[in-house]
């Protein structure tokens, strides 16, 4: 559970790297993992890819379960430092798709500058 909580501490979406290094139990890459990957199917983390397609986790804001993730906000990308941060308070829209279609996921990613690196 030291994984949960140095995300909760964490102004920023983390890698799996990231959080290899942070973590003061002794664990292997394919044990953080898999434990990120439960943590996902069972609501408490989500995942979102950075512009270069590495997984970056960060705790669900709430309302997820277990298969489902209903915390839909926006994420910020800064091209300076390349952190990944939750937008909470910045839903994404809901998209009226054509018939016959069926959304699985969608997201709004926000690219610029972090307060940190201005």
């Amino acid at each position: 559970m030291e994984l949960i909580g140095l995300l909760h501490a964490s102004d920023r979406a983390l890698t799996q790297q990231e959080l290899e290094a942070r973590t003061t139990v002794a664990a292997d890459r394919v044990s953080i993992f898999r434990s990120l990957d439960a943590f996902e199917q069972a609501g408490l983390v989500h995942r979102v890819l950075d512009a270069g397609g590495t997984g970056r986790y960060a705790p669900c804001t709430g309302g997820c379960a277990q298969g489902a993730h209903v915390d839909a906000h926006a994420h910020f990308h800064c091209v300076r430092c390349e952190g990944v941060f939750c937008l909470a308070t910045v839903t994404v829209p809901k998209v009226e798709l054509p018939r016959g279609f069926r959304s699985q996921r969608s997201h709004l990613d926000v690219e610029g500058i972090c307060k940190a690196c201005r």
